[in-house]
């Protein structure tokens, strides 16, 4: 029996003892549908292993790969079946993208099916594991016999259901052949070789994760959203794996490192320091209350594993948080892209301890307007990381080199990075979406582990790096390289992806493809002699993929907030922490919302921005005026006030109090009051209370620039003490008694009677009548009266019918 075909008899045994006896069909796999038209199938094949990632003449000569597939349908699936079959080489970069897009052709070899279990139950998950010889025939092999990159395509069939049978689920991949391995049918025949010259190459490895942590001031625990990085952080999650992959693949002194530049977050690094302290790190529970961390371990073992891998070698600062310069720039905050470059540096250099690049700045996907080109000048961004497509190109299309800038900071220089490689790494949304729903018998898309948290999610710009490194002509690139493989800066890569994509370098500078061109070195020496001057252009996509306006509005707001918040504080004041030291987090604070994790993540973006603001206004209450737990009691118009302000901060403030305007108290203006960090001061006022009883006034507490900290307190009068109004009053009145009672006085000296107060007891007897006057007295007799003396009055006869009036009361006698 000839090997090759002892070879697919164990791998057919193997698979028949592992998943059970079945039919091996033989009918080819439906051609996929065209774009636009695919939909999800009922199976999902996601791969973990495959072997070799790099094919060369000294490696295997057998294809491994292993995974699990899961029935996500709502139909048991039976007859299943799987095989890997491949495209011809890649010969253009027009080929290369159709690749990664998904619309290649992958039918140049087409394997038999091999058979798989007899039925996948809905929810059932089974382990899959395939091996088949690289060269041979086609019907058992994939008959390599060139060298240069193809297209895998790893294909299950099966019938959902009673439906008939399709492909229901698939996974593409790229796979550089460098040399081909012995082949069983010729083994006296020489492998091919490769050609091709050695071209100037740099890596750059992102550092960084989405901003976890939430804006804090000193005193205060470290508090983060989640407990995420505890499991990133270990040495199986993903920065784990990451910076462990490092360490074992590219060390110190080694070729790799050399070619290699680390792009850091600077705040991923100082949140990993503060959730080491001794103290610890707090995390937002689900109900909203803190909870302790669980990953300050994992964290200080990252940390020193990373600065350990740093030291010696490149390494460069990511904008503080990862912010969107452009976006920054853009809606008017160019000081905080600014101090996002600067702060970021001078915050890794001294965590770290290690040197970093100094003048170099590279904006999230590559691409930069001019005005934020000149914000980078402005912070020392000598040179500028672009993608070859964020440069007008000219006559001659540069991928790669280093090139003036053209206009506006004559000084700066780019280093172009090459977009098909970015495009490689950062995989294609190609997948359909959720609103696409399985339909029976329909042939399943084929998708790309790239860009996902899969072990092969760097295959494909392996494949494509290869592509590169072999292209005709790759000499001349030599005199102006380097070739720079950018990754996007949220890399979704982990251990093993990344220890794959750093083998696979290391095997290309074995093989005399690549050499290694330190980026530090290349830009400490700038642009060559005659290099084209290139204009920078901002692509439309790129723009529109920026952090949303409600987002930035948000940040600007809450930026105002804080720079008047800061006008309070008192420096110098020998207690309590710097004013820099206090505000500073929360300045830092404002970049996380528009950190290039939320791009395309409007709602993300706007929340973050709403929790910092949230945050910062809580801060500013806690300057306020303490309500007392009773009312103040008042015995005298002008008695005074005492209040108390309170301080939550732990720097000095200088604030001013006032109590707002009311209907029973006036006082007058304060001086301005210096409370001390997380500290109280009572405060006297003079106040003059214009009205009695029990009423409420607001005091409130005022940064210098008038804005109000908080909202006013509500504190409760109570006076007893007459007021202006009352003494008025009552004077007035005392006023017009002593009027009232001198006119009386008046009236008794001038004889005027006066009214007769009422009183208890019997009227008293009339006077006498008083005579008329006239010649005679009527009862006398005497012509000749006194004219002083009292006249007597005849009684008044009443007419007919008149009642006469009633006399005097009689008295009972004794």
């Amino acid at each position: 029996m000839k090997p090759v075909a002892t070879l697919v008899a164990i791998t057919l045994l193997t698979l028949a003892g592992l998943f059970g006896s079945g039919p091996v069909p033989g009918a080819a796999a439906t051609p996929a549908p065209a774009r636009g038209e695919q939909v999800d199938g009922p199976l999902r094949l996601e791969l973990t292993e495959m072997s070799p990632r790099v094919v060369t003449a000294s490696g295997s000569p057998n294809l491994e790969v292993a995974g699990t597939i899961t029935n996500t349908g709502p139909d048991p699936v039976r007859d299943l079946a799987i095989r890997v079959q491949r495209g011809n080489p890649l010969t253009t970069e027009g080929a290369v993208r159709d690749a990664l897009d998904g619309t290649a052709r992958t039918d140049a070899i087409t394997p038999q099916f091999l058979p798989l279990t007899g039925e996948l139950a809905p929810g059932e998950q089974v382990p899959v594991r395939l091996t088949l010889p690289l060269r041979g025939a086609p019907e058992t092999s994939l008959a390599l016999n060139s060298t240069g990159v193809h297209e895998l395509l790893v294909n299950v069939n099966g019938a959902p259901g009673d439906g008939p049978r399709a492909r229901l689920a698939a996974v593409r991949m790229l796979l550089p052949v460098l040399s081909l391995p012995p082949d069983p049918e010729a083994p006296d025949r020489v492998p091919e070789a490769t050609t091709g010259g050695a071209t100037p190459f740099a890596l750059l490895v992102p550092i960084t994760d989405t901003p976890r942590r939430l804006a804090t001031v000193p005193g205060e625990p470290t508090l983060l959203t989640d407990d995420e990085l505890a499991t990133s952080f270990a040495p199986t999650g993903r920065l784990g794996g990451m910076v462990g992959a490092l360490a074992r693949t590219a060390p110190p002194e080694s070729r790799v490192r050399e070619a290699t530049c680390l792009a850091i977050d600077p705040d991923l690094v100082q949140t990993a320091a503060l959730m080491r302290n001794t103290d610890g790190y707090q995390v937002r529970g689900p109900d909203g209350v803190p909870v302790p961390g669980t990953g300050a371990a994992a964290a200080g073992e990252w940390l020193d594993q990373l600065a350990s891998v740093a030291r010696g070698g490149c390494v460069i600062a990511l904008p503080y948080a990862d912010a969107d310069l452009a976006a920054l720039t853009r809606a008017g905050m160019p000081d905080l892209a600014r101090s996002a470059i600067t702060d970021g540096r001078q915050v890794l250099q001294d965590i770290l301890q290690t040197p970093v690049v100094p003048d170099v700045t590279w904006p999230v996907e590559g691409a930069v307007d001019d005005a934020t080109a000149a914000v980078a000048a402005e912070a020392d961004g000598r040179s500028l990381l672009l993608s070859a497509d964020a440069v007008e190109q000219g006559n001659v299309t540069h991928e790669s080199g280093v090139h003036p800038i053209a206009g506006g900071q004559r000084t700066q220089f780019t280093v172009l990075t090459d977009p098909l490689l970015t495009r490689a790494a950062a995989g294609h949304g190609d997948a359909p979406g959720p609103d696409l729903a399985p339909v029976r018998g329909a042939s399943a898309p084929s998708v790309s582990p790239a860009g996902t948290a899969s072990p092969l999610s760097t295959q494909d710009v392996i494949g494509a790096l290869a592509f590169r490194a072999g292209e005709p002509g790759d000499a001349a690139r030599a005199g102006g390289g380097p070739l720079v493989l950018a990754p996007p800066h949220q890399w979704t890569a982990d251990g093993p992806a990344t220890a794959g994509l750093l083998g696979a370098v290391d095997q290309l500078l074995d093989a005399g493809r690549i050499v290694p061109r330190g980026l530090d070195d290349l830009m400490a020496v700038g642009p060559p002699t005659g290099a084209a001057a290139l204009p920078i252009t901002y692509p439309l996509h790129v723009g529109g993929r920026e952090v949303t306006g409600p987002a930035l509005d948000e940040v600007r707001s809450t930026a105002a907030q804080i720079t008047d918040l800061a006008s309070a504080a008192v420096p110098n004041a020998g207690v309590g922490v710097s004013p820099d030291e206090a505000f500073t987090p929360l300045r830092r604070g404002l970049l996380r919302p528009v950190s290039a994790a939320w791009r395309d993540r409007p709602d993300d973006a706007r929340a973050a921005a709403g929790e910092l603001a949230d945050r910062v206004d809580t801060l500013r209450g806690s300057v306020r005026v303490l309500e007392p737990p009773g009312p103040y009691s008042l015995a005298t118009s002008d008695a005074p006030i005492l209040i108390t302000v309170a301080n939550g901060l732990p720097v000095t403030v200088r604030v001013d109090v006032e109590i707002l305007p009311s209907s029973g108290l006036r006082v007058a203006p304060l001086e301005p009051q210096e409370v001390p960090p997380l500290g109280r001061r009572q405060v006297r006022v003079s106040a003059e209370v214009t009205r009695s009883g029990q009423f409420s006034v607001q005091a409130a507490v005022r940064t210098p620039d008038g804005e109000l900290l908080g909202q006013p307190s509500r504190l409760k009068v109570r006076s007893t003490a007459y007021g202006t109004i009352t003494v008025w009053l009552t004077a007035s009145a005392g006023i017009l008694l002593v009027v009232l009672a001198g006119r009386r006085i008046v009236r008794r000296i001038r004889g005027e009677p006066g009214n007769r107060p009422p009183g208890p007891g019997p009227d008293p007897a009339p006077p006498p009548p008083r005579p008329q006057a006239g010649p005679r007295s009527r009862h006398t007799g005497d012509p000749f009266p006194d004219p002083h003396a009292p006249t007597e009055r005849l009684p008044r006869v009443p007419p007919r019918g008149e009642r006469p009036p009633p006399g005097p009361p009689r008295v009972p006698s004794p």
